[in-house]
């Protein structure tokens, strides 16, 4: 998706635009989960290879250079991201990872093999870039590794560090970055954009998405599950076992984070009447006015502890009922 289509993203482009004539050889640019970081970074990669730059510094798109980044193809740009985000796509100079195993994280033998890549001067007689997202896939050794590189950059090469969580970076790779936060999206230029994407209800996807635009896109084709999911969730005679089966096509993190985000607004409507991410539901506020604050709190804290298996439970559907089961304790603590 090039960065020149999306709009929202348009105050960050003019941010990093003065930042752009002073630019250092190594920059992490943060954002929230689903705020667009990796879009901006690629759009930035884009513009900094880009050889006919426009006035305001973003790629053209029809020169050369734009040509073979669109095709993933330019000589003088490597992407380093773990193998469950690259699909088949084989990092140079690596033997082709085992289709059966696909990595959550940033091996360091990619790292390292950016070696060659660094060595010889550049294609184009331009910059070249390099985007390592996200960041925090490292662990220490591969951010160890990496480090090498950071500290004695050859000339005209640029770091592009995309992190949703710069704290499990180490200090050291932190502090040869320059840091360079994404601004929070106006949510009218967001919900415009999610229509022209084909969403038909944008500003509920966008709350329940809390306020992540890239997330309410990727969750437009699981739309009808998680509306499923909250019905559910609004029915205090809901059935977990029925409930964890409609939901199997939704994603376990994903489901834990939309329990989240609904335990969440029975605490913020028994606490204040409001609620952040199902705005103007009344079953939710229903359903709050049921259960004890105390007792929300410590569902939140189940679902925390829950959150680290999510992405790799044994057995999807009985982790998906026992979930449930604990929010029918939760709201129903007569029954139960």
């Amino acid at each position: 998706m090039l960065l020149n289509s999306i709009d929202w993203l348009s105050a960050a482009w003019r941010a990093w635009d003065r930042l752009a004539g002073r630019l250092p050889h190594a920059v992490l640019i943060q954002a929230g989960e689903g705020y667009g970081a990796y879009e901006f970074a690629h759009g930035v990669a884009a513009a900094l290879l880009c050889e006919q730059p426009r006035a305001d510094r973003r790629a053209c798109g029809n020169c050369a250079a734009c040509g073979w980044f669109a095709q993933g193809s330019h000589p003088d740009y490597r992407a380093v991201m773990p193998d469950s985000l690259t699909g088949d796509r084989q990092v140079e100079g690596e033997e082709p990872p085992k289709k059966e195993k696909r990595s959550e994280q940033i091996r360091v033998e990619q790292v390292r093999a950016l070696a060659d890549f660094l060595a010889i001067g550049t294609h184009r007689r331009g910059k070249r870039v390099i985007l390592v997202h996200p960041a925090e896939a490292m662990n220490a050794n591969t951010q160890n590794a990496l480090l090498k590189s950071l500290e004695e950059p050859p000339a005209e090469t640029v770091f592009l560090l995309v992190a949703t969580n710069p704290d499990r970076l180490l200090a050291t790779v932190r502090s040869r970055c320059l840091g360079f936060s994404l601004p929070l999206p106006d949510p009218s230029q967001v919900s415009r954009w999610l229509k022209d994407q084909g969403m038909e209800h944008p500003e509920a996807a966008l709350a329940r998405a809390g306020g992540a635009p890239m997330e309410a896109l990727a969750a437009a084709d699981s739309e009808a599950d998680y509306g499923r999911l909250v019905e559910g969730l609004s029915d205090p005679g809901f059935d977990p076992v029925s409930l964890a089966d409609m939901s199997q096509k939704i994603p376990m993190a994903k489901f834990v984070d939309c329990l989240q985000r609904w335990g969440f607004d029975l605490l913020l409507s028994k606490m204040s009447g409001r609620l952040r991410y199902h705005p103007g539901l009344k079953s939710a506020a229903e359903i709050a006015d049921r259960c004890k604050a105390e007792d929300i709190t410590a569902f939140l804290r189940h679902l925390a502890q829950a959150r680290t298996l999510a992405r790799h439970p044994l057995n999807a559907k009985l982790f998906a009922e026992d979930l449930l089961l604990h929010y029918r304790r939760l709201i129903l603590p007569d029954r139960v």
